[in-house]
């Protein structure tokens, strides 16, 4: 074995079939001795994405379409930007790697407090699920559910049944539901309330005689 590179103007020690090692990983990747770096160099390694790229091309090889597993930026321009932390899945496990079917899950986030997160997703739930938050509001407070309360409504009209006019009385443009008035010695729900009627007994403090003294002062 020559005891040095056979490369002209390389005067690097041999390593192996009479080139140096600089020459000889440029024939084993590239098959030629003169062969440079890519234009790409340095770039795909700093991506966000390439370490999801080479777990893919290892071990989903047979399951990503062949211009993802020979070129990177194509890979690239078809998936979404990476998150910080997000990791590669599939929306569809039994189906091949594909742009339509590809998505970055990122981790959950423990560093909030264990109150704090649930409070998160209970409000999002809320917001994706509003009867079944309102369903479960009425069997906690009210001891009614969700069927109790559309019959009730359908019943008096929906209308409030002291008044007999539809609520008005809104939250951020949002018009309030009818609220369930009960009873504050039974607990039991009695009917459907606009909200100032049921302000209004409550200011009474549910006293027919007050509200009986009330109605004889108006009267006078």
């Amino acid at each position: 074995m020559p005891s040095k590179c056979y490369v002209i103007s390389c005067s690097k020690p041999s390593f192996a079939n009479g080139l140096c090692q600089m020459h000889d990983k440029r024939v084993k990747r590239h098959g030629d001795v003169n062969a440079g770096h890519s234009d790409d160099w340095g770039k795909r390694e700093k991506h966000p994405a390439y370490k999801a790229w080479c777990g893919l091309r290892r071990y989903h090889r047979q399951n990503i379409p062949p211009d993802w597993a020979d070129d990177f930026w194509k890979f690239v321009s078809e998936i979404p930007n990476k998150p910080e932390n997000g990791k590669a899945f599939r929306s569809d496990a039994s189906q091949p790697w594909s742009k339509d079917n590809f998505y970055w899950r990122e981790p959950r986030d423990f560093s909030q407090d264990k109150k704090q997160r649930n409070s998160e997703w209970q409000r999002k739930f809320r917001q994706a699920n509003p009867e079944y938050g309102f369903n479960q509001d009425l069997r906690r407070n009210y001891g009614v559910d969700l069927e109790w309360y559309n019959k009730k409504l359908a019943d008096q009209n929906g209308a409030c049944a002291i008044c007999k006019s539809p609520e008005t009385a809104k939250i951020k443009g949002r018009t309030l539901r009818l609220a369930v008035d009960h009873s504050h010695k039974s607990g039991k729900a009695r009917g459907l309330l606009c909200l100032a009627c049921n302000r209004g007994l409550g200011l009474f403090k549910d006293s027919i005689n007050s509200l009986k003294s009330a109605i004889k002062y108006l009267s006078d």
